[in-house]
């Protein structure tokens, strides 16, 4: 009876967190389904489409798709460093409304840096130039910086500038937590989309930035341990 109460409990506490990741996913999706559909709709092949892709993917990507992440890193902080699971939909709404305006101007930014990574990117690798090599290796490192950008805005209180700068130092000073992130998410997101794909609007997000924010804090308990350990020697 005790290990079938013990099944049962770790059952139940599994069927938890999958509504709670899903919940908040399916709100990451609706919100960015504009700039999903944009990516797989418009032939940038026609270097006409180039223009009206660049304008569209900016804009959706700033105003819908960078906030909504950002939400999810937001709600998924409070899970893991608050202990608060209150309705996953009321959460992601208040975090939604109190930080829009932040997320957008932080989105511009990444959006802007992300469609000249793309455009580069795209037109080496058309051409089967080596560059696409290198641009692929940025395009890690940019990832990688984003996602303790979102990690830095959804934990620290602190100015724009200063959670860029973080970022770069978080990313740039332990690549073995970068490279541990990066190839988490790199596993998720293949297997999302081309073996699981409905793991996209179900889980892609919030479990994503759930094991990133995971390691980030992680990180960040370590680095604050051993700067009170400095202090007191």
């Amino acid at each position: 009876m005790l290990e079938l109460k013990g099944i049962a409990g770790v059952l139940y506490t599994a069927s938890e967190w999958v509504m709670r990741l899903t919940a908040v996913n399916l709100m990451w999706f609706i919100l960015s389904l504009p700039f999903f559909t944009l990516l797989v709709t418009i032939d940038i092949s026609d270097p006409a489409a180039w223009i009206w892709f660049g304008v569209a993917a900016w804009l959706f990507a700033s105003f819908l798709f960078f906030p909504a992440t950002a939400t999810v890193f937001s709600v998924v902080r409070s899970w893991i460093v608050e202990g608060d699971y209150s309705s996953s939909f009321k959460k992601y709404i208040q975090y939604l409304k109190s930080d829009y305006q932040s997320s957008v101007k932080s989105g511009a930014f990444f959006a802007s840096a992300w469609l000249i990574w793309y455009y580069n990117y795209f037109y080496f690798y058309s051409i089967q130039n080596n560059i696409a090599f290198f641009f692929l290796v940025i395009g890690l490192g940019m990832f990688i910086f984003t996602v303790n950008f979102l990690s830095i805005s959804a934990h620290y209180n602190m100015s724009r500038n200063d959670r860029f700068k973080n970022a770069f130092l978080i990313s740039a000073g332990r690549p073995l937590a970068s490279l541990s992130i990066l190839a988490s998410s790199a596993v998720l997101i293949w297997a999302s989309v081309f073996q699981l794909l409905w793991l996209v609007p179900l889980m892609l997000c919030s479990l994503l930035a759930f094991m990133s924010f995971a390691a980030f804090h992680k990180a960040t308990l370590k680095i604050l341990e051993k700067a009170s350990q400095d202090t007191a020697s």
